[in-house]
This record gives C-alpha cells, sequence and structure tokens, in this order.
C-alpha cells in the first residue's frame, strides 16, 4: 500500500511481547523564592493504559516537605505564577532515558541543589532498570556473575588507563588542569548503561564527578563487550549491523538501510531493498538505534491499534509534526527508533529561575 512515515516524539520498549511507552514527568512544589522540581520515569502499556511508575529523583521531595515545614507561610506557586528571577533555593532532578533493549532501560540521573548559604551539590549517575517492577540491576544482574566481574574489572582498567596517560601530561598547564579536575572522579561500577555493536551487548561504564568543576558531570569510558545473555534474544533483532554511517536491518525478503549523512548534522536517509531494487523512505535524525518489525503473530490489530493511538497522541508532545508519503507498493512494515531524545516525551513545564549550573557550562 506504499510507504508511509510518521516522527513522533515517543519513546517506547517491548515487555513480553507488549509495547509500552516511557515518559517522564516533572513534579513541582515551587515557591516564589524557592524552586523544587522533581521528575519520575513511568511506563504506560500502549493496550490497556495503565500506568506505573518506575523511578523517582527522591531527593528533590524530601528538600521540599522540609521547606515547607520550615517555612509553613510560604504559599507553593500557581501554574501561571512566576517565581523569583534569582531564587535563593534551587533543587531540580532531570532524569533522561537514554536507550531502551527490551525489558530494560537505560538512564541517566542529573541533579543540581544550589541553596544560598547552604547545600551547594550538582551529581550525575547512569543506570539500568526494569521496565517491568523499576528495579534498578546491576551488571552481574544483567549479564550474570562472572560477566559481571570481568565487565567491571576491564571498566577500572580502562579507568586507570586514563588517568595513566593524563599522568604522561604532568608539568604542562593543559595537564596539571586536567589532572586537577580528575581528582573529583571516581569509578562507580554501578554508574553503566547498556549498548551494542553488530548486535552484540557491551556494557559501557560512566564514571561520575563530585565536587569542584566535576559536579554534574560524568566521563563515559570505552564501552566493554559482554556474552550474550539469554534475553538478549528479543532484542538483537531490531539492532542494526555495518558501520554507523551506512546501517542495515536484513530480513527475508526485504532489507531496511540507513545511509547517515555526519556533514548535514548526522541525518540518516532510510530505504527498502529487496537485492537489485530499492525504495527510498525518507530522512530522519540519527542515529538510529533499533527497529521493531510489526508483523507476524505475535504483533496483533489490537496492538497495531494501540500504537497508532499512541503515535497520534504523541504528536501533541511537539511543535513538529512530519509526515512522508512514498510511492505506493505493498511492503512489510516497520517502526524505526532512534536514539531516545535527551527531553522527555510529554512536554515539561519551563524551569523557574534555573541558575547556571557547572553542567551547563
Amino acid at each position: 500500500r506504499g510507504i508511509r512515515m510518521r516522527g513522533a516524539p515517543l519513546i517506547v520498549g517491548r515487555v513480553d511481547g507488549r509495547f509500552q511507552e516511557i515518559y517522564v514527568a516533572d513534579e513541582d512544589h515551587s515557591y516564589y523564592d524557592a524552586v523544587f522540581v522533581g521528575q519520575h520515569i513511568f511506563r504506560r502499556d500502549l493496550i490497556s493504559g495503565d500506568s506505573a511508575e518506575l523511578l523517582s529523583d527522591g531527593e528533590v521531595g524530601t528538600l521540599a516537605a522540609r521547606f515547607a515545614r520550615e517555612h509553613p507561610d510560604e504559599h507553593p506557586l500557581g501554574s501561571d505564577e512566576e517565581g523569583a528571577e534569582h531564587p535563593r533555593t534551587y533543587a531540580a532532578a532531570e532524569l533522561r532515558v537514554l536507550e531502551v533493549h527490551g525489558p530494560y532501560a537505560s538512564y541517566e540521573h542529573l541533579t543540581d541543589i544550589d541553596i544560598t548559604g547552604g547545600l551547594s551539590r550538582h551529581a550525575a549517575h547512569r543506570g539500568v532498570i526494569d521496565l517491568r517492577d523499576g528495579s534498578e540491576l546491576t551488571v552481574a544482574e544483567l549479564f550474570g556473575r562472572v560477566e559481571g566481574a570481568r565487565a567491571e574489572a576491564l571498566g577500572l582498567a580502562a579507568w586507570q588507563a586514563v588517568q595513566d596517560s593524563l599522568q604522561l601530561l604532568a608539568g604542562t598547564p593543559r595537564g596539571n588542569a586536567a589532572l586537577r579536575a580528575l581528582e573529583h572522579f571516581a569509578f562507580n561500577a554501578g554508574s553503566f548503561s547498556i549498548a551494542a555493536r553488530e548486535r552484540l551487548p557491551q556494557v559501557r561504564f560512566a564514571v561520575p564527578g563530585s565536587g569542584g568543576r566535576a559536579g554534574g558531570l560524568t566521563l563515559p569510558l570505552p564501552p566493554v563487550s559482554v556474552e550474550t545473555p539469554t534475553w538478549w534474544g528479543e532484542v538483537s533483532d531490531g539492532l542494526p549491523l555495518g558501520p554507523d554511517v551506512a546501517l542495515r536491518w536484513p530480513r527475508e525478503r526485504v532489507e531496511l538501510v540507513a545511509r547517515t549523512d555526519t556533514s548535514s548534522g548526522n541525518r540518516a536517509t532510510l530505504a527498502l531493498r529487496d537485492g537489485s531494487r530499492e525504495w527510498p523512505v525518507g530522512v530522519v535524525q540519527g542515529p538510529l538505534r533499533r527497529v521493531y518489525w510489526l508483523e507476524g503473530p505475535t504483533f496483533s490489530g489490537e496492538a497495531r491499534k494501540a500504537l497508532s493511538r499512541a503515535f497520534d497522541a504523541a504528536a501533541l508532545y511537539s511543535e513538529e509534526t512530519r509526515i512522508v508519503q512514498g510511492p505506493r507498493h505493498r511492503l512489510e512494515p516497520a517502526g524505526v527508533a532512534r536514539e531516545a531524545t535527551r527531553r522527555s516525551a510529554r512536554p515539561l513545564p519551563p524551569r523557574r529561575g534555573r541558575p547556571p549550573s557547572h553542567r551547563d557550562a
């Protein structure tokens, strides 16, 4: 029936054969001279519509409750009220969904706290949660005890190699500055995300910083390849093969290809081909991460309608909606998912009086 491409700011995962929308929502408890904005990660079953909270930042809510007890005469800001341009208290957390692999989502947790005459803290952390129950997982729980220990040892060795290489620059202005900054970073095996290359799993550690100008920053280390766990089988089919500039997703009858033009801002041109013939699909912003092939007995008509409704609703999340129509030929349907957006799927209210932080710099 032809090729039709539609874009929407929607993050989806597939858990036990059912599509789930993963989104981030704000929780605003701000006052005129005190900003408290926390965030939560939720999942919503696209068929039933049921939602469940997966992760909460926690700390911002605690600080807001303490402020309310200590300032009983202060009143929370209404949705249409503006706060102070430079509030004396600022506490905000941001949760970013980095990527989804089967029933697991990698995330980044950023915290900015500035209290005049009091606490000042900027922190960053990465982790992986189970989309089924929100539990946080270790490398060993995801890939097995032996592989977990090996991956953590290789991550620690990579961090040591970074420090050793910077020692060679000691005595130069840039080298001394880098070494001073490095003192505020410490390897943490619990700060990691899941990655993939050529459909094989990887672990990517991110060394968190604290204090000084390192607060709120992480230093990603080179990915560590790990043995394929049993749950990876349902993930690999949607992952690409080939180099980043020419990714492909082969099928029995047709193959999806994505040719990336990094000179034009990492845009990817999509096409379907079956040997000598090729059908252009459209252009999307890269990098591309996953493809869901919407076919077979496991993908029901009910699931297709639910996914269509989700795209209709997601069109309201963004000010831009794009639809591309191509020549009318009957082809297998496919859903393309690029890298999770840095912002949440649902629109967030503007931050009130947000001061600059080290992470912004």
